[in-house]
């Protein structure tokens, strides 16, 4: 006894999806990626809330993106803040438009670790307490084509400084390199 489906034709029918099963896989999919990553939006959120080095990179981004969107130059400014209620980077048009308000981001404090943006070369580094000191940079642009100044990272974590030089194509920062 033959059990294989015939089509009434007298073929035999081939396995496989038709068009619209394709399609209607493919949306779904689509819809469940779309949940997924706004999701994982607010798991990134959370991420930054404990490390300033991950919120420090996580605020370049976002920064570059609004240069981007807006189409703008946009400028990063350290306030220089010393304590926990002000914030420690400001940013916004670097020519204003309209009145337009600058944005205030304070980075999470950890009791060992702190970051500071420096320039792109070291010019004026000098010791104190037996450990290299820079002078932080005043400001940092983002331009609407996704490039941005170059800069450096300082990363001290329980006493051991860290560089990380950041790509100013991508303003992502590069692995980092022990400093001396």
């Amino acid at each position: 006894m033959n059990t294989a489906w015939q089509h009434p034709t007298g073929l035999k029918a081939r396995g496989g999806f038709t068009l619209l099963e394709t399609l209607l896989a493919i949306g779904l999919m689509t819809m469940i990626a779309a949940v997924l990553i706004g999701g994982s939006s607010a798991l990134l959120k959370n991420a930054t809330d404990a490390d300033p080095e991950t919120a420090l990179l996580a605020l370049l981004q976002n920064v570059r993106r609004n240069a981007v969107l807006h189409g703008r130059i946009i400028e990063l400014t350290p306030t220089g803040a010393t304590d926990d209620n002000s914030p420690d980077f400001t940013w916004g048009d670097e020519v204003p438009i309209d009145e337009t308000p600058r944005h205030e981001e304070t980075l999470p404090k950890m009791e060992d670790k702190t970051v500071k943006i420096l320039p792109p070369e070291s010019a004026g580094a000098i010791l104190l307490g037996g450990v290299a000191s820079e002078k932080s940079l005043t400001r940092m642009r983002f331009f609407p084509d996704g490039t941005c100044d170059r800069v450096r990272l300082e990363i001290t974590f329980k006493g051991e400084r860290q560089i990380r030089m950041v790509d100013p194509l991508t303003c992502a920062p590069l692995p980092a390199v022990p400093a001396k």
